[in-house]
């Protein structure tokens, strides 16, 4: 693209100064260098329409191809999906400490009595995990059932399940942080402008290529722990812990209040933004003065009724 923005200076350039030069040998009278002058404007002006129209077609093609690369990165981050906790997820997270805390301890101490004695395995996260669930939760027993020992095995169960459900969710950070923003780089760096050059170039740097070379990065320094995790030398409790912050990160929550339940819609606020400025490059691509906005739609919600 640079190639034609020069080539239209250069042949823009020549005609003004071609048309100068025939005006001052036509008031000057000499004939030559007015025949001349003519002939260089002639052909420096037929070279400066055509260099204008590639232009255009080669800035369109240009921005066209910077916004199919960042439509495949927004596709890509796209696949991102919230993790949801019916608890609050820093009781959740507390379990999952004192739980590793304790199996760190019996792993440890487990042929040393004495020190075992002392640094004794705690559960007052489960217990309060227990009485959270106590108070919002309708759990049915059977007369057989005892309730404590009930309690203590749905949540050894949901612990188990939720272990599940990190360990995949870590895999889908994992993968989405391979994602190669050569292509988009590529098509930034080849983005040059003959109107509107730092303005288009400032958005499409700030408002869309920095923004995925942000989360990208967000990643990369969250999923070291969690590929040493998948080959047994990480800290289960602090990748919970770096996950569920990427989650919070990545996806904006609102609670509506009714007058006998609560709602909660999610929405991946760091994609809508990014949306929101794939549409002002896509109007400024075509000259338009608004953009045209998608619509913001959750990608979670959940209703808990009192």
């Amino acid at each position: 693209m640079k190639a034609k923005k020069w080539a239209t200076y250069i042949t823009f350039i020549f005609s003004i100064s071609s048309i100068v030069c025939a005006l001052i040998a036509y008031f000057t009278c000499f004939p030559i260098m007015y025949d001349i002058s003519l002939a260089i404007f002639g052909s420096a002006l037929l070279g400066f329409v055509m260099s204008l129209v590639e232009y255009f077609a080669e800035r369109k093609n240009s921005m066209n191809n910077f916004l199919s690369a960042a439509f495949d990165c927004y596709i890509q981050f796209r696949k991102l999906k919230y993790i949801n906790l019916n608890e609050p997820p820093e009781l959740v997270l507390n379990c999952i400490f004192e739980e590793q805390r304790n199996n760190d301890l019996i792993s440890t101490f487990k042929k040393k009595e004495a020190k075992a004695a002392v640094l004794a395995p705690s559960h007052k996260k489960r217990d309060a995990y227990i009485a959270w669930i106590k108070e919002n939760e309708s759990i049915f027993f059977h007369e057989s059932d005892n309730p404590d020992t009930k309690l203590i095995q749905i949540y050894n169960q949901r612990m188990e399940d939720y272990r599940k459900l990190f360990l995949s969710k870590m895999d889908m950070y994992i993968e989405l942080s391979n994602i190669d923003l050569h292509d988009l780089s590529n098509a930034y760096s080849n983005l040059d402008f003959l109107f509107g050059n730092n303005s288009i170039r400032k958005l499409a740097y700030n408002s869309i290529y920095s923004l995925f070379r942000s989360y990208r990065n967000k990643i990369l320094c969250e999923v070291q722990d969690f590929n040493l995790l998948k080959e047994g030398n990480g800290n289960y409790a602090i990748c919970v812990q770096k996950l569920l912050s990427l989650n919070d990160s990545f996806f904006k929550i609102e609670k509506k209040n009714g007058s006998n339940n609560e709602c909660k819609i999610v929405y991946q606020e760091s994609l809508d933004i990014i949306s929101d400025r794939l549409a002002e490059f896509q109007a400024a691509m075509y000259l338009k003065k608004e953009p045209e906005y998608e619509e913001k739609h959750p990608v979670f919600s959940q209703t808990r009724f009192f």
